[in-house]
């Protein structure tokens, strides 16, 4: 199995390494974070006494056993981890949103093409997820696409103490936080894996003093139809995402962690498509990425990075015109 190390103690590095546990696709054998007592809470947590904790970066990059890096720091700080990484030639799996700004992806496509031996994998999870795939294909069988409406929208655990004038990551602009850049990145990855790159885009987002954007509205135009994006941390949703194909439908009850699939020809007449999913949402993606570094599968590193640099791209389009800046953008 590969070795693989942790940078970050929050909940989805928690989620990430019992997905690793569960499937045995990886061996955590070491964790960082700037409070080595947070890493090791979690190596004791999760009984991982073969596991070293780290609050020293450079010695975390040199282990010798340490091959694969998992970044799941605050977004802001994803480039200089992951260029930190490939420096001390180790490959990497990165949290989404891969990188703030286009330079940033920039930047890191350009090592990777003078390291051909090296890969970064943007970890958009649904992408690997079972009910995912299931409706990729079918969207794929499609004989014409006339529109979508996708939709994530989810209350933030974090909301209550930024109302109360805390100053968490995710809302933070400092940290590249905001909806669109955490749960509308997962939309943007479906519409332009389904679809392709758009030939336009806006958002309309709502946005706290700060500038960051709460949530919000994204069109995406196409040559012959136009996709709908609707995402937020403030508020929550139940809507279901929708692809149309003239009368037939295809929906699914979450696309961030899809667990049901239907394709409705009439409104009482469907088919149920849904696939059974892991407990643990990771487990799928962790299994997928595992065999593509154990097989070498380089037209799929390619693929998805590919496919990362085209969301990247996007996400700083749509900002851009909703007017959020991060500090990010000063220096890139």
């Amino acid at each position: 199995m590969t070795n693989v190390g942790t940078i970050g103690t929050s909940q989805i590095t928690k989620t990430f390494v019992e997905a690793c546990i569960a499937s045995r696709a990886f061996t955590v054998s070491h964790l960082y974070s700037r409070d080595k007592a947070k890493a090791q809470a979690l190596i004791d947590d999760l009984f991982l006494p073969e596991a070293t904790a780290h609050d020293d970066l450079e010695a975390f990059f040199t282990a010798p056993d340490l091959e694969v890096v998992y970044v799941a720091s605050p977004n802001s700080l994803h480039f200089a981890h992951v260029k930190a990484a490939l420096e001390h030639g180790k490959s990497v799996i990165v949290e989404k949103p891969a990188f703030a700004t286009i330079a940033e992806y920039d930047e890191i496509d350009a090592y990777l093409q003078a390291h051909p031996d090296l890969h970064v994998i943007e970890a958009a999870r649904h992408l690997f997820d079972s009910n995912y795939l299931t409706a990729q294909e079918k969207v794929r069988q499609l004989t014409e696409i006339t529109g979508a409406t996708l939709t994530y929208m989810k209350y933030s655990s974090r909301f209550d103490a930024f109302q109360a004038g805390q100053n968490p990551n995710i809302f933070s602009p400092k940290f590249a936080g905001g909806a669109l850049y955490d749960l509308g990145v997962y939309l943007l990855y479906a519409a332009v894996d389904w679809f392709g790159v758009p030939e336009s885009s806006a958002y309309y987002a709502t946005k706290a003093d700060n500038g960051i954007d709460l949530h919000g509205l994204a069109r995406l135009h196409y040559p012959k139809f136009d996709v709908a994006l609707i995402f937020g941390k403030d508020q929550q949703s139940f809507l279901a995402s929708e692809i149309y194909s003239h009368r037939k439908t295809l929906w699914l009850d979450n696309l961030g962690e899809p667990t049901q699939v239907r394709l409705y020809d009439s409104p009482a007449v469907y088919q149920d498509l849904s696939q059974h999913t892991a407990e643990n949402s990771l487990v799928e993606e962790v299994n997928a990425i595992s065999l593509m570094f154990t097989n070498r599968e380089e037209d799929k590193f390619k693929h998805y990075w590919q496919l990362a640099g085209q969301v990247n791209r996007l996400l700083v389009e749509l900002r851009a015109s909703a007017g959020i800046v991060f500090e990010s953008d000063q220096t890139k």
